[in-house]
């Protein structure tokens, strides 16, 4: 028996057909030389010879109060997992964004292990495509990114397979055994001492937050239901829109350096300036700048590689961006001010404040307030680490590395960033119908990373 967290069973708590909880990542490669559809075929019958291993391995038991109880499924059928798809030609990025957009807007089987592996064939220019999809109760993006390096190689002429559902390691305390009366009483004080620490935290974050914002007149502190209405903040429904965009790490890191600032600096920057025009284009005025979700991993080097360990920090936009360096400059400090107010707080505690800011949104969407009550944010923007180097996956070289997220309640947009080899590959993922047009806002995207570009002088070839 394994129960999840409070922060991991949200994620099942909070999910609905119109607002799937799973996270992704579309993973492109070359295929190597002199090899064509017979080796890929091949690879993923080898790839199905592998069972998953935990948390891979565990279904859904049954719901313990807000927790859920996890178990491992011993009717495993890998065949329903992982899936195979040939593109039409000319297997272009357009069809292939459509076929993702499908295939991510629909839940997962909860009465089978939380996760789906699809490889796609068919890409022109000789490329194949791998997309695996996991519920968010089971990994954050920090995990999710080592579960990718463990499942590829460095060195291309090293031909071993490890398929990324098979490359966990199932902790020792996986396995929780039934507690003994004392055992019980004994959690039980050590439950209600970290509790009440917890509380205290939360209730000094929200004590500080008011503090800078009206005491100190930090204009920069976001407050929940703070953030402007537009027309993304709205009911998304089921269907989705996907677009995806790259730009060189070392760009953008001299950017930020240029400013003081940082890559994370640049990039809430960049959709800023983006989303900003695309209002803009389509004439919607703002009152006010916009508020971002930044997720932040809490994550250290001893944490397991189980559940979530991140938090969701407001942060408030620019209020002008006729100069693009004005609207860096003000991102972060509204950074920074973000951090501030955090700072000194437990890591659970953080966490609780987060989930209880998320919560109004949820509220909001379920009982129809959005039409009386502010947006909590307008979009989440993220940035995930990944690997440094170049990796390999029996031969094939990795060409891309692109995260495809979720997006909260009320929310119909979320842009991921991660870094991988050196460049910093962006996923777009919108509500379809609040944004039908989602390749002219990745378009507004670039246009800032240039705008930024120019301004400070850095090159972008």
């Amino acid at each position: 028996m394994t129960l999840l967290s409070t922060i991991d069973s949200g994620f099942l708590l909070t999910e609905s057909h119109h607002s799937p909880k799973h996270i992704g990542s579309l993973m492109v490669y070359r295929l190597p030389k002199g090899k064509g559809p017979a080796w890929l075929r091949k690879m993923l019958d080898d790839m199905r010879q592998h069972p998953p291993s935990y948390p891979l391995d565990q279904r859904i038991k049954r719901q313990v109060g807000l927790l859920f109880d996890m178990e491992t499924d011993d009717r495993f059928e890998i065949d329903y997992h992982v899936r195979h798809t040939v593109l039409p030609r000319p297997g272009n990025d357009r069809q292939l964004n459509d076929v993702l957009a499908r295939m991510h807007a629909n839940l997962l089987d909860r009465d089978r292990p939380l996760w789906e592996f699809h490889l796609i064939e068919g890409l022109s220019d000789r490329r194949f495509a791998l997309y695996f999809k996991v519920h968010h109760a089971m990994a954050d993006g920090i995990t999710f990114g080592r579960w990718i390096d463990r499942s590829t190689v460095t060195d291309p002429k090293d031909l071993s397979l490890r398929p990324i559902w098979a490359v966990t390691e199932e902790p020792e305390d996986a396995e929780q055994p039934d507690l003994s009366y004392a055992q019980i009483i004994q959690d039980g004080v050590k439950a209600l001492g970290g509790g009440i620490r917890t509380a205290i935290d939360v209730s000094l974050i929200t004590a500080k937050m008011v503090q800078r914002r009206f005491f100190d007149k930090d204009d920069h502190v976001a407050l929940p239901l703070s953030a402007p209405r537009t027309p993304i903040n709205v009911h998304t429904g089921a269907a989705r829109a996907v677009s995806f965009t790259a730009y060189r790490l070392e760009a953008l890191r001299a950017i930020g350096k240029s400013q003081g600032g940082t890559i994370n600096d640049v990039v809430m920057t960049m959709c800023d300036m983006a989303v900003s025009r695309y209002f803009d284009e389509h004439g919607t005025r703002l009152k006010g700048p916009l508020v971002a979700y930044m997720p932040v991993s809490i994550r250290t080097a001893e944490s397991d590689g189980r559940g979530n360990l991140v938090t969701l920090l407001q942060v408030k936009l620019a209020s002008r961006h006729e100069d693009p360096l004005d609207s860096l400059a003000e991102v972060r400090e509204s950074i920074d001010s973000a951090r501030e107010v955090f700072s000194g707080a437990s890591s659970t505690a953080v966490q609780y404040y987060s989930l209880m800011v998320a919560l109004l949104s949820l509220f909001e969407e379920l009982l129809n307030l959005d039409r009386l009550l502010p947006p909590v944010n307008n979009m989440v923007i993220s940035n995930v680490p990944g690997s440094r180097v170049q990796r390999y996956l029996r031969g094939a070289e990795s060409i891309g590395v692109y995260p495809v997220s979720t997006l909260p309640p009320l929310t119909a947009l979320n842009v991921t960033a991660c870094s991988f080899a050196g460049t910093m590959y962006f996923g777009l993922i919108a509500g379809r119908t609040a944004i039908p047009d989602l390749d002219t806002l990745t378009e507004y995207l670039d246009d800032a990373f240039f705008a930024l570009a120019e301004a400070t002088g850095v090159s972008t070839d």
